[in-house]
């Protein structure tokens, strides 16, 4: 089988790179002694050559050749990169500067099915140079599938900082280049309902993609960045579902088209969310943390919360209006899930979305999933009649009330699996008290670099992990089945 293969990885400058720059920007003009990084770098220089120049003790310290003084520099820079196009090619210099690129050009692995791989990409480049659309049309309905050949294994995308095999690289490529030969080609004699059908069955085949922004108070302001790359790079998913204070996030990202959203993620740092208000008293005339600390602690004796909830809802309302779930996709094309918890034990977790709650208001939505107990006060889920634009409690139920929805189901993957055909998830999860149970392999996603030893240390961590926390689930459930807390 040849190994030669034509793919030339390219990341094209776009006009969202302005984003990235100007929220950076705005972090250092709030932030301006924030460079211990670059200090520190400049420290360890000028200790390095302050022990060289010693007359023994500099045997110890050699000089560093110009190879390495190009690779720390890149390393260096690689922190520091305010975009994902600069990131990727100062990641290309170093896969090149590191000899990573050689493992990448021999396609021959034991993780995935090179053989099966290299197949269907002639079969696929074939079909398409003999402008044999109809065979081409077929490989694209019969063998499009999602991790086909193992080629998503983790372990193919740890030994170089960009990409992974250029055989699995160029497969995809084709993939793409097939795709739009059959779309925008004039030599295609397909009926336009009939090629869309078929391409609807491919997707049904293949799954779809969501984006899953989890809960975490003040920590999801991490989710601005996420979806700033992803806008960026134009690899948002249509399926976006937010809980708590991803919700937030979630439902002002799919209530506004592409243009807004530039203009918005430009700006929100500089937008005030007066999320934390309370509605009886200015908190920002009262003087002093401990003054502030004793006002909310009254308040919470007093209301059985910390907070109220109408400064969240006058936010949302300010960035959202009174749009509704139908709405929202009409407009955008986006599909927004928002999870929210019943404040009844014996009531379900529910997720809407413009299927199950078409004209649910989605502000009215986003403040009942941020309804943390004990933080903010549970409440209704409002709706809008399509006909008056009257609004009243959904389902015109008044006594049912809704809380914090990471409180049942944060990531809600198995539900959005089976109303939309979701077999793949990017979970952006930023709540600090699941860290500790991640699992080590977590640890090398994000370009960075690995031997073969490090990769056989965290197998049997993860090993150690599974075993540990299963035989903990093991006998917390025979707690429950023998109703242990109940005589505690």
């Amino acid at each position: 089988m040849s190994s030669e293969v034509t793919l030339v990885p390219t990341v094209s400058t776009t006009s969202s790179d302005a984003i990235i720059k100007e929220l950076f920007q705005q972090y250092i003009s709030l932030h301006p002694n924030d460079n211990t990084t670059s200090n520190n770098n400049k420290q360890t220089e000028r200790t390095g050559f302050s022990l060289r120049s010693l007359p023994i003790i500099g045997n110890f310290f050699p000089e560093m050749d110009d190879k390495k003084k190009a690779i720390n520099e890149l390393l260096e820079i690689q922190k520091v990169t305010t975009s994902y196009r600069e990131w990727y090619d100062t990641s290309l210099k170093l896969d090149e500067l590191l000899g990573n690129n050689a493992w990448k050009s021999d396609p021959k692995s034991d993780i995935y099915d090179y053989d099966l791989i290299y197949k269907n990409l002639n079969e696929m480049r074939r079909a398409r140079l003999n402008h044999d659309y109809k065979l081409l049309l077929y490989y694209i309905r019969t063998k499009w599938i999602r991790n086909i050949g193992n080629m998503g294994d983790a372990n193919l995308y740890r030994h170089a900082y960009v990409g992974t095999k250029k055989l699995i690289e160029e497969y995809v490529r084709e993939c793409q280049l097939s795709l739009e030969y059959l779309v925008t080609n004039d030599e295609v004699n397909l009926n336009d309902r009939y090629l869309l059908g078929m391409l609807i069955q491919t997707r049904k085949n293949i799954g779809r993609t969501a984006l899953v922004l989890s809960g975490g108070s003040t920590f999801g302001i991490f989710h601005i960045g996420v979806l700033t790359t992803l806008f960026e790079a134009n690899l948002l998913p249509r399926i976006i579902s937010g809980s708590s204070a991803g919700s937030i996030v979630a439902s002002i990202l799919c209530c506004h088209n592409n243009e807004e959203t530039f203009e918005l993620l430009s700006t929100i740092t500089t937008k005030k969310f007066n999320i934390f208000d309370v509605v009886d008293c200015d908190t920002s005339q009262i003087q002093g943390s401990f003054k502030k600390v004793l006002y909310y602690l009254g308040h919470w004796i007093k209301y059985g919360t910390i907070f109220d909830i109408e400064g969240l809802q006058d936010t949302m309302i300010g960035f959202l209006g009174d749009l509704t779930f139908r709405e929202a996709y009409n407009r955008t094309g986006k599909i927004l899930n928002i999870t929210v918890s019943p404040a009844s034990v014996h009531e379900q977790t529910r997720l809407l979305n413009y299927l199950t709650a078409p004209n649910c208001l989605i502000w009215s939505a986003v403040c009942a999933s941020c309804s943390v107990p004990g933080i903010f006060p549970s409440c209704s889920v409002y709706e809008k009649n399509p006909k008056t634009n009257e609004i009243h409690e959904w389902n015109n139920d008044e006594s049912m009330k809704y809380v914090d929805g990471s409180v049942d189901n944060d990531l809600p993957i198995t539900r959005l699996s089976e109303m939309f055909n979701v077999d793949h998830i990017i979970a952006v999860q930023v709540n600090p008290h699941v860290v500790p149970i991640l699992r080590v392999s977590v640890s090398n996603i994000g370009g960075q670099v690995e031997n073969d030893l490090i990769y056989k240390m965290k197998h049997l961590l993860n090993n150690v992990y599974d075993f540990v926390s299963c035989e903990a689930i093991h006998y917390l459930q025979l707690l429950n089945e023998l109703d242990v807390y109940k005589i505690v």
